[in-house]
């Protein structure tokens, strides 16, 4: 029995439809990352409504301490909500920065510690968290207006004759220090897991937790959300923030377990600061963000040391 041998018109066709579907699969494998793998990270970064404490409804008088809510605007406009621990005993009021996809509530069990050993304590919740205002979240850069918005509110309606001290977690702490270097009314800042840069954290985040390249996701992620937002990313860096700040004195606390921001980054930032008052304190095991719920006594006796040196 003779095989059938397919007519050259009929191979060529099936060619030509072999490519265009081997054509159509590129476009689509180039589309995805190019465009909506990094689009679909930057918008859930930005846009998300995710909260860690959503529901919890502790409030400082669970721990005995007297306060009352309050309302201000950041520097750019968007209403923010907080509480205020007053105390009229030793002319430091400190403001609590609390980090991403959190609330005030994560910085809870700090204030009213702080409220014990005599300090006045701002906490609130940033843009597009807890009970605040605001359109987009950007892990630090415009949260840092938020921070100016409290040292303004502090300075002209709470304790105008006090010292201000900022002190942030992860995102709140990477504001705090772009917020430092941005007005003399702070006094001091602890930085507790922050940050190098907007590109660094995103580059080791994207290679350690979703095997993602640098390129071309990475840098498609950083045009995409800085053409969506205004983020400036070069612009977005705590070493340079750090070296502004100058001589003012900063903690860096940093737990020795954390992958997310690991402890070289905090020691990175220490040899860059000017202070002669800077301290560092990397608490072992912690994971991020836990330094404090990992050691509380380690921890808080180094944040009243450094506040009493200021």
């Amino acid at each position: 029995m003779k095989a059938t041998v397919q007519p050259p018109k009929k191979r060529s066709r099936l060619r030509k439809w072999l490519k265009r579907i081997l054509m159509t699969i590129i476009i689509i494998i180039l589309l995805f990352v190019f465009g909506v793998i990094p689009y679909g990270l930057s918008y859930l970064m930005t846009q998300s409504a995710f909260n860690l404490d959503r529901g919890d409804s502790e409030t400082p008088a669970i721990y005995g301490a007297n306060y009352k809510d309050i309302e201000f605007s950041s520097i750019d406009g968007n209403r923010l909500s907080g509480w205020f621990l007053e105390n009229n005993g030793k002319g430091v009021t400190i403001i609590l920065c609390h980090g991403l996809n959190r609330s005030r509530v994560e910085m809870l069990r700090r204030a009213t510690d702080l409220w014990c050993a005599g300090y006045s304590v701002v906490i609130f919740d940033f843009r597009r968290h807890g009970k605040s205002e605001g359109e987009h979240r950007t892990l630090g850069y415009l949260e840092r207006f938020d921070v100016r918005g409290a040292v303004k509110h502090v300075r002209e309606a709470l304790r105008p004759q006090d010292k201000i001290v900022l002190m942030g977690v992860s995102m709140g702490a990477a504001a705090s220090l772009m917020a430092a270097a941005e007005t003399l009314d702070v006094a001091a800042v602890i930085s507790d897991s922050t940050f190098l840069s907007f590109e660094e954290t995103v580059t080791h985040h994207a290679k350690e937790f979703l095997k993602l390249p640098k390129f071309p996701v990475v840098y498609e992620f950083l045009l995409i959300t800085e053409w969506r937002i205004g983020l400036d990313y070069e612009d977005f860096d705590l070493e340079k923030a750090v070296e502004k700040i100058g001589d003012r004195p900063v903690l860096f606390i940093a737990g020795g377990a954390d992958r997310r921001m690991p402890p070289r980054i905090a020691e990175r930032l220490y040899q860059v600061c000017k202070s002669p008052k800077k301290d560092l304190l990397i608490v072992p095991g912690a994971r991020h963000g836990h330094a404090y719920h990992t050691a509380p006594e380690i921890y808080l006796n180094k944040v009243l040391d450094f506040i009493a040196k200021i």
